[in-house]
């Protein structure tokens, strides 16, 4: 763990801001400008396991190859001379969307909802169409560059899982990162059905429907299968329809159709991410 003051790149630390399974987030400041930043590195433990140092490391180099309004902005990627490690800054964004939305009372307005869908349909159509898939879409991964009273603008998140999905008989790209423990990588609330069944041959369909078990829990204030172990999610996920009943009197029937067609069993049966957000421009206009 790094300690106050210690320096990363250009950055100095000014504490730690948040803890996850395999890396640490600090909250920093540049030592020339005063700038504040978020620099992501990996545990100690992870920083020795090969698969998660090349996750890290998809996240950053994806993060530096794409830019987007709505993406979050990777401002330094680099070594830690002393230990070797890698180390990741980002924008500094302090607010989740899962946080606002606890302070919400686990829902949102409509209209707030319409427009984080309709931000989140944007830049995820925007990586589809550069071959990347997220995989792990969540409220924990949408940070807020605004919140009311102003606009509501999201700033997604955590790539680690992003993986790029090459032209059919097409050599693998340098970023792709194939793992044996692909065969559940995810957040079991929103994973698509087949994520729990064929991991290893998901294409961009799994994010169509990671949000829209994503714009359900907004609207109603959990995911559609939200509670039990991760093997009664499978079953759930897999077999069971999506509860579009509590959708009834809080949405329009053309939003409640658009979220069932996201939230299909069967791939090949949902639309396309450009046809979501052409599907949500209309509902936000």
């Amino acid at each position: 763990m790094m300690s106050s003051g210690s320096r990363v790149g250009a950055y100095v630390i000014v504490r730690r801001a948040a803890v996850g399974g395999s890396s640490n987030v600090y909250l920093a400041r540049h030592s020339d400008d005063g700038t504040l930043a978020a620099v992501k590195m990996l545990s100690a433990t992870a920083s020795l396991e090969k698969e998660l140092v090349a996750r890290f490391l998809n996240e950053a180099r994806t993060l530096q190859q794409l830019q987007h309004p709505f993406l979050v902005k990777a401002l330094e990627l680099g070594m830690l001379s002393d230990e070797g490690a890698p180390f990741l800054v980002l924008e500094w964004l302090p607010t989740s969307l899962h946080e606002f939305l606890r302070r919400q009372g686990g829902r949102l307005a409509l209209s707030d909802a319409l427009q984080v869908l309709r931000q989140l349909s944007g830049v995820l159509h925007f990586l589809h169409g550069r071959g990347v898939i997220h995989r792990d879409l969540k409220p924990e991964n949408v940070l807020l560059a605004g919140e009311p009273p102003d606009a509501l603008e999201v700033r997604l998140v955590d790539l680690g899982l992003a993986r790029l999905v090459p032209e059919e008989g097409a050599p693998l790209p340098p970023l792709h990162v194939s793992t044996a423990r692909e065969a559940l990588l995810g957040t079991g609330e929103y994973m698509a059905p087949e994520q729990w069944t064929s991991p290893k041959g998901v294409d961009a369909k799994v994010d169509v429907y990671s949000l829209g078990a994503l714009g359900f829990h907004l609207l109603v204030g959990e995911p559609p299968f939200g509670s039990g172990e991760r093997s009664g999610l499978n079953f759930l996920h897999v077999v069971r329809p999506p509860p579009l009943e509590r959708l009834d009197g809080l949405v329009s029937e053309p939003l409640r159709a658009l979220l069932g067609a996201m939230l299909a069993k069967q791939a090949r049966k949902r639309p396309s991410m450009q046809e979501v957000l052409q599907a949500l421009e209309r509902l936000v206009a």
